[in-house]
């Protein structure tokens, strides 16, 4: 037993003695070549082929992770174009309602469905609950952002209506409406379920969130065909 313990301690030395000069190798590399792993599918493999075979897959690790960096990148810059003229669409906007209109044509546009509900909505259509906003909110959000991925029909009912159709089976993001106080949500769905997913970055859905907030908070809900007329002839 006595042996047993020394083995194990000597094992461990020489282990946190290898950790503390990584560099121990540099200059015996006989040892490097007589050193061997055991290997279920190949027995046992020399410690420079393992080496060999993990530097490999580290590269080609890093070369699909480049080619997703620059997929990803590509896709950014398409989706900060399309970002960029909504929230242009939405400022230049001279009526809550006209915004709104803009969201959910963008949206569309994108292969996806827009959602508005506030809570002072003029429209029975954008009308939400401050109970069942909060009620999600409680659930769902919890001090996050945004939520994002698939939603339960009960919570597709609170928030988008019982006679709403959203998609079943598709994937959500869900982003709360505030400036000073909370006013409602804006939420996008798309009938892909795994479009929206929770690691997904949402800066450009929270800057427009935003920008909807200020808009929310400054225009009338509409403006009649006679001040549309006189503003344009103005």
């Amino acid at each position: 037993m006595s042996q047993i313990k020394a083995d194990a301690l000597t094992a461990e030395v020489v282990a946190e003695y290898l950790r503390d000069n990584p560099d121990f190798f540099v200059d015996r590399r006989e040892l490097v070549d007589r050193l061997a792993l055991a290997n279920q599918e190949q027995g046992a493999v020399s410690l420079v082929h393992i080496q060999m075979n993990r530097q490999r897959q580290r590269i080609e690790e890093l070369e699909e992770e480049i080619t997703g960096l620059m997929s990803l990148a590509a896709n950014n810059d398409k989706t900060f174009h399309e970002f960029m003229d909504l929230q242009e669409q939405v400022l230049k906007s001279d009526a809550l309602l006209d915004a709104i209109e803009a969201i959910e044509n963008k949206a569309k546009s994108l292969g996806l469905v827009a959602y508005v509900r506030l809570f002072d909505s003029q429209s029975a259509r954008n009308r939400l609950a401050p109970e069942h906003y909060q009620r999600f909110a409680t659930n769902h959000l919890n001090g996050k952002s945004a939520y994002l991925g698939r939603m339960r029909k009960a919570d597709r009912e609170l928030l988008f209506g019982e006679h709403n159709r959203s998609p079943e089976l598709g994937s959500y993001v869900v982003l709360p409406l505030s400036k000073g106080k909370t006013q409602g949500l804006i939420a996008f769905s798309s009938e892909d379920g795994g479009h929206f997913q929770p690691h997904m970055d949402t800066l450009f859905l929270r800057h427009l969130a935003s920008v909807l907030s200020h808009v929310i908070a400054t225009l009338p809900w509409q403006v009649d065909s006679n001040e549309r007329i006189s503003t344009t002839s103005a």
